[in-house]
């Protein structure tokens, strides 16, 4: 008799051991799914509202530079429509529209320059000992004799700092005069300089091929097998 009481004593204990385990996972389990659910759509729902967020300031900002780049652009293509290519082959008067867009603009404007179909610059306004250069063998002349304008990438050329360029072809007489204009690095830069993604997140300019146009907050790391810049 004492041992059937303590076997009926063990099996009431194992019982109830096994239904309060079973009332404990019954419990967890849904919390621990529910939990994890909405953990996971509130992760998903973040990660699009704060990729939604970068779209959009990327955009706007892209905005920016394109409405930069454009108005720099008219400057220039100002100076051809409204003084011709006479005027603005001789040194004198083009040091005297040089100064005027700089009057205007600040230092967004570094220098003028045109360049004749051989690719020799046949006048130049500006800081540097470029008179006379031949850039024959450059490849923005090539791409801007093609077309009625061009706005190269940023590259070191013959002054061997980083700059970029805009130019105008003659589209009335000859079609092959070019009037190059260089602007300021520093003034472009300065476009995405300031653009701060929380607390570590910086802006910088790529162009197609994935190259650095403006210089980054953070000193970005060069992969050898691609050339291409990338950041820790």
């Amino acid at each position: 008799m004492t041992e059937n009481n303590q076997l009926t004593g063990y099996n009431f204990r194992s019982l109830s051991q096994s239904i309060v385990l079973l009332v404990i996972i019954c419990s967890v389990i849904p919390l621990i799914i529910v939990s994890g659910t909405i953990y996971y759509q509130f992760h998903i729902s973040y990660k699009e509202k704060v990729l939604a967020h970068l779209r959009e300031l990327v955009y706007n900002h892209a905005q920016n530079i394109d409405n930069f780049l454009h108005e720099k652009l008219a400057d220039i293509r100002f100076l051809t429509d409204s003084f011709g290519w006479d005027d603005l082959q001789d040194e004198s008067s083009l040091k005297e529209h040089l100064e005027a867009l700089q009057k205007d603009f600040g230092r967004d404007f570094v220098d003028l320059g045109v360049i004749n179909a051989d690719g020799k610059q046949i006048a130049y306004a500006g800081p540097y000992d470029l008179a006379n250069v031949n850039y024959s063998d450059a490849e923005w002349l090539h791409r801007a004799m093609q077309s009625n304008y061009y706005i190269s990438d940023v590259f070191l050329g013959l002054r061997d700092l980083p700059h970029f360029i805009i130019a105008v072809r003659n589209s009335r007489d000859d079609g092959h005069s070019i009037l190059r204009s260089t602007i300021d690095f520093a003034k472009f830069t300065a476009l995405v300089d300031n653009i701060r993604l929380g607390q570590t997140g910086f802006a910088f300019i790529l162009n197609d091929k994935g190259e650095l146009q403006t210089t980054p907050a953070m000193k970005p790391v060069i992969d050898i097998t691609s050339g291409k810049a990338i950041f820790d």
